[in-house]
């Protein structure tokens, strides 16, 4: 999710908190008895900015929707949208998807909405999916037969992959299309779903409703997931961004936290991926890691922003104002924005900043061998390969070479 850093998030956060469960345990088994004017409880995994949360519960009052979302900024706005709207059987949670059992009893959930959940693209991420047969078993648990989970996505690949562990895992499949709103919208939106609509995307729905022979997490182990790469993480056409939809900006504290609460750990950074660990966004280790940062005198640090939001740090490192050269390093926030051509346009941008703004002459860069894609998004943001050693592959770009690659010369 591209997401903006909200100004004054934690009062708004405040003026919203009778809205916000915070201790969702102590109503497992009771929630519906916790709103006697309502009959039915339907949760909504990832609620986003809320207007599918707000709109679907404007159109059915007797039911409680429990909507979960694990980033502030984005639940602030779906919170404020519940409160204008002055509804009553509304409530968010921050909360993980994969400890539901210890918030709602058996058979306690009615419906489960999961709206454009991450694809997770990446074959050993499969497990990760919402829809992976881990979480469909959890979540077998918690509707009653006849219970239902309704799934939107615009990723085609996702969806494919979906329907398969839906069908081998015992649910009653309905209401599949690959094209939603092929004659005209179509229920309730989300806004991204609104937005990928206006695009011309095409978004793909089912009906998954749980029978007697749907596995539950009794029926034994979870099958390993294999070959499961979803390909185009977005299951679309779309052409890669041009170089002016990302800006450069200076790293500034508030920028480095909302970098960080989106931030994903990869494998590729490391040279044994074994060490590759989920990351934990800790607010006071952000804080401490920005000031030590940035108290590095050769060093100047940047945020690359696409509307608004951070998805990619860059570093222009080990600056030496005699020699007239320095070192570029990049980090995109998560697996979303790679594969799109985003980090070679940030890099370009940072390669223009230090040609023309600091005065270099030589910019170096590396790349862990195994890292190919890093290494590809470096070529074509036009370093030329110069050596590797048993761990890296070394790169360099020169001023001419950069100014003859994009056709400019500077005074």
């Amino acid at each position: 999710m591209r997401m903006r850093k909200r100004h004054n998030l934690a009062p708004r956060m405040e003026a919203c908190a009778a809205y916000l469960i915070e201790d969702p345990a102590a109503l497992r088994g009771e929630w519906l008895a916790a709103f006697p004017e309502q009959n039915r409880l339907y949760v909504e995994l990832g609620c986003g900015k809320g207007r599918f949360t707000v709109e679907t519960a404007k159109a059915e009052p007797d039911a409680v929707i429990v909507a979960v979302e694990k980033v502030p900024d984005a639940m602030v706005l779906a919170m404020e949208r519940a409160r204008d709207a002055g509804l009553t059987n509304v409530r968010f949670l921050d909360f993980d998807a994969a400890n539901l059992a210890s918030i709602f009893a058996p058979e306690e959930i009615d419906r489960l909405f999961l709206n454009f959940s991450d694809p997770w693209p990446k074959s050993r991420d499969a497990k990760f999916r919402l829809t992976a047969p881990g979480f469909l078993r959890l979540y077998a648990e918690l509707l009653p037969v006849g219970g239902q989970i309704w799934f939107k996505t615009d990723n085609g690949p996702l969806f494919a992959w979906s329907l398969e562990q839906l069908e081998s895992e015992g649910w009653a499949l309905s209401e599949v299309t690959d094209d939603l709103h092929k004659n005209g919208p179509t229920g309730v939106m989300t806004d991204y779903e609104a937005k990928f609509t206006a695009e011309g995307l095409k978004i793909h729905r089912l009906v998954a409703t749980r029978t007697p022979e749907t596995k539950t997490t009794a029926a034994g182990p979870v099958p390993r997931l294999r070959n499961a790469a979803l390909g185009d993480a977005r299951g679309s056409k779309k052409p890669r961004p041009p170089e002016d939809a990302l800006r450069l900006v200076p790293a500034t504290l508030p920028l480095c936290h909302a970098y960080f609460r989106q931030f994903q750990q990869s494998p590729e950074l490391f040279e044994d991926p074994e060490r590759c660990l989920p990351y934990v966004y800790d607010a006071r280790k952000v804080d401490a890691w920005f000031a030590q940062r940035q108290a590095r005198q050769n060093e100047r640090r940047f945020y690359a922003l696409l509307e608004e939001e951070p998805i990619g740090e860059l570093v222009l490192k080990k600056i030496d104002p005699v020699q007239r050269r320095c070192e570029l390093g990049i980090c995109l926030v998560n697996d979303h924005y790679k594969n799109h051509g985003y980090g070679t346009a940030a890099e370009r941008l940072a390669l223009r900043l230090a040609f023309e703004e600091l005065g270099m002459e030589t910019v170096l860069a590396d790349a862990l061998l195994a890292n190919t894609r890093s290494q590809r998004s470096l070529q074509k943001a036009g370093f030329r390969f110069v050596s590797e050693d048993e761990h890296f592959k070394y790169y360099r770009i020169t001023r001419e070479e950069f100014l003859a690659r994009v056709g400019e010369k500077t005074t």
